[in-house]
């Protein structure tokens, strides 16, 4: 059985230009690059539920969505209870708040634009996420980070943050619509 590739520090890399990839279909995880190096790994622990691992050089933090009428997002650094960042998740607009930094705002690019966008308070953005398919399936994303926003010391937990939204999201998205195309399963005749 292979290994995972060690994990680089971001503080080594470039971290405007990366990219998502999905290294797992079950249970689902991917894994955050910039070029050739791996600099973290998202993991969900089992194949239904939310809790899920963010892995970096540094550490890991796990993340689980709570809550069903106004949900969140919590983030949780080891085994410490209190929460290190929080996503309120609404329907149009998000908001990371992280518990020692500044308030983001998260919200999908546009009505008709599959990328969604992390901006400060101030409506400048840091993060550019745009989700890639290979049919129906979320195979990864790329992320473009503003040169500002990849200095921030919580660039990892805004990347995991997001990137896990948007997977939730996605999922939650294709359990709405109903599976059509080329690839769809025959129907029944009556």
């Amino acid at each position: 059985m292979a290994t995972a590739m060690e994990l680089t520090p971001f503080a080594s890399v470039d971290t405007t230009a990366l990219r998502w990839l999905r290294t797992a279909p079950s249970p689902i995880s991917f894994e955050l690059s910039a070029g050739d190096s791996p600099i973290g790994r998202l993991a969900w622990a089992r194949d239904s539920g939310s809790l899920a691992t963010w892995t970096t050089s540094d550490g890991s933090t796990t993340l689980k969505r709570v809550g069903f009428f106004h949900p969140r997002v919590t983030a949780r650094s080891g085994s410490d209870p209190r929460d290190i960042a929080r996503v309120s998740v609404h329907l149009n607009h998000h908001r990371i708040e992280l518990a020692h930094g500044p308030a983001y705002r998260f919200h999908r690019a546009g009505l008709l634009v599959p990328a969604w966008q992390v901006s400060t308070e101030a409506g400048v953005e840091c993060l550019h996420i745009e989700p890639v398919r290979e049919g129906r399936e979320l195979a990864g994303g790329a992320v473009v980070t503003s040169p500002a926003a990849s200095k921030r010391p919580e660039l990892p937990l805004l990347l995991a943050l997001s990137w896990y939204v948007i997977v939730l999201a996605w999922f939650e998205d294709e359990a709405l619509v109903p599976f059509e195309g080329p690839d769809a399963p025959p129907t029944a005749s009556p």
